[in-house]
């Protein structure tokens, strides 16, 4: 399948799989292009394919980014920051995962400071005094998840967002 000329029944069988993937679920091109890429379809062949699944309708990054970015931010479990690195793994641009990002935020009000409380609440680390070592247990936990460094020390004040040290 190395050919520089693609072959319609290599195009058609590479459009096939594309079809049959997203049917299972949302992907980006970049996605479906590295699966071409592991059956063997030689470049000219996916860009082909691609093009008939884009022109299908059946493929769009900025609509499946934001789609992501909604599903992941209505979860309440990550910040902004952790949807984008989300939508960077998928081979989404920065630019694009923060627009996707910032639509999501809008569509569904998303309130950071909301969402990150509750993570802490199911971590049974609110309404009470934390200890410095549940403090900056906390502080990590909320940094992980992608929450503004700004958020989380207006929540917890002095939390340190540096590892535990030998005597925690």
């Amino acid at each position: 399948m190395d050919s520089e000329d693609p072959r319609d029944e290599d195009v058609a069988r590479a459009t096939e799989l594309c079809l049959k993937w997203l049917a299972l679920r949302a992907r980006s091109r970049h996605e479906l292009h590295a699966a071409l890429e592991r059956k063997g379809f030689a470049e000219p062949v996916r860009e082909r394919a691609l093009a008939r699944v884009e022109g299908f309708g059946y493929l769009d990054d900025a609509r499946f980014a934001r789609d992501r970015a909604e599903a992941l931010l209505a979860k309440g479990r990550q910040g902004p920051r952790a949807v984008e690195e989300r939508l960077a793994a998928h081979g989404l641009s920065p630019e694009l995962a923060r627009e996707a990002v910032d639509a999501a935020r809008d569509a569904l009000g998303f309130d950071p400071e909301g969402a990150a409380r509750r993570v802490l609440e199911q971590r049974g680390l609110a309404g009470r005094e934390l200890t410095p070592k549940e403090r900056g247990r906390a502080g990590r936990l909320l940094f992980s998840r992608g929450f503004p460094e700004e958020l989380i020390q207006r929540l917890l004040g002095d939390a340190t967002l540096e590892p535990s040290g030998p005597e925690d």
